[in-house]
């Protein structure tokens, strides 16, 4: 019995758990068998609260256990349906005892003055109580929903910070783990949708049709924003593994193409950014700089090339891009709402779900978001909300400057990723970007620099 333990231990503790996940997400979004990824993923995971001492193995399930959906079962309306809400509730209070269990076998006191150690905890603590006072005051449009609503979005930004940072071990090799389970993330997303290119994404007289890009768990401005956030990752491991960096920069390289599939223009333009500037600081710093050089000038050249040589064909494929070229798609009418909405309601916002909000399809329960985290932290929290975010980020851009090391650069390029595509979307406030951008700020805090 203890021999099983102490492999299952080694097991889930090694790179070879999120690995395993790694195909078990893409088996199951690409067959549309969800429950046979959900069974391996809850049942390995409540293992390892009940024998794992510490929360690193649980990186890998949290950040992929959503990327398995696919189109096809979400369209089909089945999760929806009674019995699997009743089984949803049900694997819930589940998970949640193993939860309870694990601090209990393993006696980590949850005790609530070490979290006043975090050089986050104000910063948090005033962004959560913001959202669970959006639109206090605006009395007639307030439903249930608000609070619903702001107590998810407590869980996965708050809370994955408090529990990671209350029971993670944060040795030097979790930062090279959890930037390993990022790569393998961004890869996950990436070969998702080159499969989904065999199905349900359609290519019409020869240009992409931008609204069947979806992958079930996102569409195109969550899939591109995801690959855009966790671009400069493959940059740190291209500027740091010794024999095999230059791998690292061709996943880079098509990370980025996979990008530019996804006629998510804001995704496009953030990447861009993210790309020169990692390939930039790659060729100067690090282990692979000559190297790297190299792969920076043959990418270039190439890339100039074949745009020339094949621009016919790149035009049609992308024409989406040339069509909408700067056109704001309706962005400047939801910041403007957002802002009439703030000065009707200046000091809690209007809430997350407004009657402008109401007048749009929800995306299940998810409120229609105004695509800026600034105007949407005016409008729907006010000014607490916005002074809450802004008090937010000047204490992770405090954190960011003591911890800085090489890891840091990335972790913070990929956060600038992340926080610019959420100035032209709603990645902030998309749930899942957010467990992995906490994850993230736990470890540049609780490790040595």
């Amino acid at each position: 019995m203890n021999i099983f333990k102490d492999k299952a231990i080694a097991f889930l503790n090694s790179y070879y758990y999120p690995v395993l996940l790694f195909f078990v997400a893409l088996i199951s979004h690409t067959f549309s068998i969800e429950m046979f990824g959900a069974s391996v993923i809850i049942l390995t995971g409540c293992l390892g609260l009940i024998l794992c001492n510490d929360l690193k193995f649980l990186i890998s399930p949290v950040i992929m256990f959503i990327l398995m959906f696919s189109e096809k079962s979400v369209s089909s309306g089945m999760y929806y349906e009674t019995p699997y809400k009743v089984a949803m509730v049900i694997v819930g209070a589940v998970v949640a005892s193993v939860f309870v269990a694990h601090f209990i076998i393993h006696k980590r006191d949850v005790n609530f003055k070490s979290f006043l150690k975090s050089k986050l905890f104000w910063g948090y603590i005033a962004l959560c109580s913001s959202f669970l006072l959006n639109g206090l005051f605006n009395f007639d449009e307030y439903i249930v929903y608000n609070i619903i609503y702001a107590i998810i979005l407590c869980v996965t930004l708050g809370l994955v910070f408090f529990l990671f940072y209350s029971n993670l071990n944060c040795t030097q090799d979790i930062k090279k783990y959890l930037f390993f389970v990022l790569f393998l993330v961004s890869m996950l997303v990436t070969l998702e949708l080159f499969i989904g290119f065999s199905g349900q994404i359609r290519i019409e007289n020869g240009e992409i049709v931008k609204e069947s890009i979806m992958l079930g768990w996102g569409m195109w401005n969550n899939i591109g924003g995801m690959m855009a956030f966790l671009l400069p990752i493959h940059f740190y491991f291209a500027s740091t593994v010794k024999k095999y960096g230059w791998v690292f920069y061709l996943t880079a390289i098509i990370s980025y193409l996979a990008i530019v599939l996804t006629l998510s223009r804001s995704s496009l333009l953030v990447s861009t950014l993210m790309i020169v500037a990692s390939a930039l600081i790659s060729c100067f710093k690090g282990e692979n700089k000559k190297a790297n050089r190299i792969m920076t000038g043959a990418v270039c050249l190439i890339g100039i090339i074949g745009i020339i040589v094949l621009w016919d064909k790149i035009s049609s494929i992308l024409g989406d891009y040339l069509a909408r070229g700067f056109d704001d798609n309706g962005r400047f009418e939801m910041y403007e709402h957002g802002i009439k909405n703030f000065l009707a309601n200046p000091i809690f916002g209007g809430g997350f779900y407004s009657a402008y909000v109401l007048e749009h399809q929800f995306i299940s329960f998810l409120p229609f978001r105004y695509h800026n985290t600034i105007i949407q932290m005016l409008g729907t929290c006010g000014i607490v909300g916005i002074s809450a975010y802004l008090f937010h980020r000047y204490q992770t851009i405090r954190l960011a400057w003591k911890k800085r090391s090489f890891y840091t650069l990335f972790a913070c390029l990929a956060i600038l990723s992340m926080l610019l595509c959420s100035l032209l979307d709603n990645h902030f406030f998309n749930l899942y970007p957010t467990m992995i951008y906490s994850i993230i700020l736990v470890v540049i805090e609780k490790t040595e620099v």
